[in-house]
């Protein structure tokens, strides 16, 4: 079941996005205020099934490597905590990870089926307006694997079509559809002028939001779309937002995969700086990590494997568990 917010909340916000659209530059901030809603609940590290002491260790490895907040949650609740110079949950930060919020908007304008599908092309929304690369289909966009685009024009036309199929600028159908149903507080865009999109928002860039909400947006990543009950994708759409997008891929849709970590499903997002959010689903386990560039001596798998051999429910990879036989079967 869907939550409701109030109207007046949402009317204010999004009208003052709309004015910030046609009135700012590209590359000067637009601000939507929101109205957040409860914090996350909170449950002991024991409670949640963690070893303190892998956590501990986490800690020691982040705050080397120039953290400034390293968060992690299981099942729905803010599990730990740990942060240094001055952040705390309320922080507001770009962690670079703003596709991965266009690809949770497609999935809830395919909920509400304000898409078709994902193997339409772009066309069907658009017309021509894109040229040639018009033809490419939704899910192209997602996986980036149309070759004449760069990843900067998949999102661009990607969240065009979410416009033209909406009937709304990106920043209010991003805080309906996503953000406020996580209840998300105050975002911040950045105004970006493209051809498709000549007075919008930059959809793949340095879009800014508390620490705390980041940790939202993994929890509808840990459980297939769902945030407190509130369905915001179709059921299998973050699943396989969170795997390859072919045999050979180390991508899903705007997320990471395939690396060789603890726990078969893990997948991450990549953000600016080595800010990372890595999801796994298995565990219900979640992980944050927010800061500076990371500096000499950076190891991906550090922190969350770290942190799943110290979860309860882990199970080791068994020998040639993750690999596929028929990559290696004779031609």
């Amino acid at each position: 079941m869907k939550k409701t917010w109030p109207l007046a909340v949402v009317a204010v916000a999004l009208i003052g996005a709309a004015f910030a659209l046609f009135t700012k530059k590209t590359g000067e901030p637009v601000m939507v205020n929101v109205v957040a809603g409860p914090p996350q609940p909170r449950v002991p590290v024991g409670e949640a099934g963690l070893d303190p002491a892998v956590l501990q260790a986490a800690v020691a490895y982040a705050g080397k490597h120039h953290s400034t907040a390293l968060i992690v949650g299981r099942g729905g609740h803010i599990v730990f905590e740990k942060y240094w110079g001055g952040a705390n949950i309320e922080t507001v930060v770009d962690t670079g990870f703003a596709p991965a919020l266009l690809a949770l908007a497609t999935g809830a304008a395919l909920n509400d089926r304000q898409l078709a599908g994902l193997d339409v092309p772009a066309s069907n929304y658009i017309g021509d307006a894109a040229g040639d690369a018009a033809q490419a289909t939704l899910r192209e966009l997602l996986a980036g694997s149309r070759e004449e685009l760069s990843a900067a024009q998949s999102i661009d036309l990607l969240a065009a079509v979410l416009e033209k199929a909406s009937g709304k600028p990106y920043p209010q159908l991003l805080v309906e559809k996503v953000w406020q149903p996580l209840g998300g507080g105050d975002l911040e865009f950045r105004a970006g002028s493209t051809r498709l999109r000549p007075q919008g928002v930059d959809a793949g860039c340095c879009i800014r939001a508390r620490v705390g909400d980041w940790m939202r947006v993994a929890e509808a990543l840990a459980h297939d779309g769902v945030f407190e009950g509130n369905q915001l994708t179709p059921p299998g759409f973050v699943t396989r937002m969170l795997q390859p997008v072919h045999a050979e891929s180390t991508h899903g849709y705007f997320t990471r995969v395939g690396g060789r970590f603890a726990a078969h499903d893990l997948a991450w997002l990549e953000g600016t700086h080595q800010q990372r959010m890595w999801i796994v689903p298995s565990l219900k386990l979640t992980i944050l990590r927010v800061g500076d560039a990371a500096g000499p001596g950076w190891v991906e798998e550090m922190i969350p494997d770290t942190i799943v051999r110290g979860t309860g429910g882990w199970q080791p990879r068994k020998p040639g568990e993750g690999v596929d036989p028929n990559r290696f079967a004779p031609h």
